[in-house]
């Protein structure tokens, strides 16, 4: 089969082929490159509920495409999740969750009115937040209670940020 054949010219080939190993050339998307979103994790509460929750969270939030897990402080992080966790007498674990969006100075621009002491101002200002979410999730089994966390997580928060920046 020929190009006349296809419609195609060579020059049509050439910048589809072009374009083609542009595109090769790029990250793969969830494969580390910089537009990965950073969520840093931070559990408080009993400690018999937090090891076994951690991990499930963990886990099933480094599944989502694009999206790290640190948990530990981390240049970068987009969102902070804090989860405090209870367990009662039996294997049931309640949880408080809250997830703040974290905006790096550069993109923050705050107003200094005149007279002000701009300095001062942009060196006491480390990031602004916005509350994405805040959910309390009564007792369940440590199984469920981290899969309608990841769910929430997922539905609520990281499916918004990504939808807007498609936008």
């Amino acid at each position: 089969m020929t190009l006349k054949m296809l419609g195609l010219s060579k020059g049509c080939l050439g910048a589809a082929t072009a374009a083609f190993l542009a595109l090769g050339a790029l990250p793969a998307l969830g494969a580390g490159g910089a537009d990965d979103l950073i969520v840093r994790l931070r559990l408080s509460g009993e400690s018999s509920a937090l090891a076994p929750l951690r991990a499930c969270v963990v886990e099933k939030l480094s599944q989502q495409p694009d999206v790290k897990v640190a948990t530990a402080p981390t240049d970068g992080a987009r969102f902070v999740i804090d989860i405090v966790a209870s367990k009662d007498t039996g294997e049931a674990v309640s949880a408080s969750l809250v997830v703040v969006q974290t905006f790096p100075m550069e993109a923050f621009r705050p107003r200094i009115k005149e007279g002000e002491d701009a300095t001062a101002l942009l060196k006491s200002i480390q990031f602004y937040t916005l509350l994405r979410l805040h959910e309390v999730v009564p007792a369940q089994a440590n199984d469920a209670l981290c899969t309608r966390i990841v769910t929430d997580i997922r539905d609520k928060v990281l499916m918004q940020e990504f939808t807007e920046r498609a936008d």
